[in-house]
């Protein structure tokens, strides 16, 4: 290989670096080894002309790349602070407590819609290898007592007529809810967010058609978000 080849290589791979760290976490050190791979063969088939070539797209993707990443950052900085919003996915801890008459899941999700009045939380997963998800929920923390129906304003299969739901924001990153009939507690949550946003822990209790529940979860936030 040639001097002058050996220079393009070299020349290419300090290239290379300038790009930003983000784009070089998710490709690695293949972007400074696609120019030792692809210096030499341009130079034999293209000459110089090729070498242009190779080394304008380059120039090109480079401000394009940081402008990109800038573009994101400012992005996130200028969204309004959520610390439910978003997907979150169960870990494995000692924490976690699954004392339900029915089988734990393998994989559990929940996800944090924003509406004009609160949230929808969708909770979905796999029990015993197949997906599943439950109905999905509005999530009011204003304090008022509201029917507790579906999404379409029915009753909700197994929920005894005339049960209330209420909800809470204590700070910005907990929300308690719960629901009653006749006054007795059907069930009561809580959903606390970690002071750095990552983690959400989620205690719900109460009593169902089979009697008294506890379940204890802790979740990691997913990022970036899957929808």
């Amino acid at each position: 290989m040639s001097t002058f080849v050996m220079g393009c290589c070299r020349a290419y791979r300090r290239i290379a670096r300038a790009f930003p760290h983000q784009y070089r976490a998710i490709c690695g050190d293949g972007l400074e080894q696609l120019g030792e791979d692809l210096v030499p063969r341009v130079w034999q088939q293209q000459g110089v002309v090729g070498l242009i070539r190779l080394f304008g797209d380059l120039a090109l993707r480079l401000p394009c790349e940081h402008f990109s990443t800038w573009a994101d950052r400012l992005r996130e900085a200028t969204m309004p602070d959520d610390f439910f919003e978003g997907t979150w996915r169960a870990t494995q801890s000692e924490a976690s407590q699954w004392k339900v008459d029915r089988p734990a899941p393998q994989q559990a999700y929940l996800r944090f819609e924003p509406t004009d009045t609160g949230y929808l939380m969708v909770a979905y997963g796999v029990v015993n290898g197949e997906a599943c998800a439950e109905r999905p929920q509005m999530i009011i923390a204003d304090g008022r007592r509201r029917p507790l129906l579906d999404l379409n304003g029915r009753p909700i299969p197994g929920v005894p007529a005339g049960a209330m739901t209420f909800g809470s924001r204590p700070d910005p990153q907990t929300l308690e809810l719960g629901s009653d009939v006749d006054g007795q507690v059907l069930g009561a949550g809580r959903y606390k967010v970690s002071a750095d946003g990552k983690t959400l822990t989620v205690t719900n209790k109460g009593s169902g058609p089979k009697g008294p529940f506890e379940v204890v979860m802790v979740l990691e936030r997913v990022v970036p978000d899957p929808y």
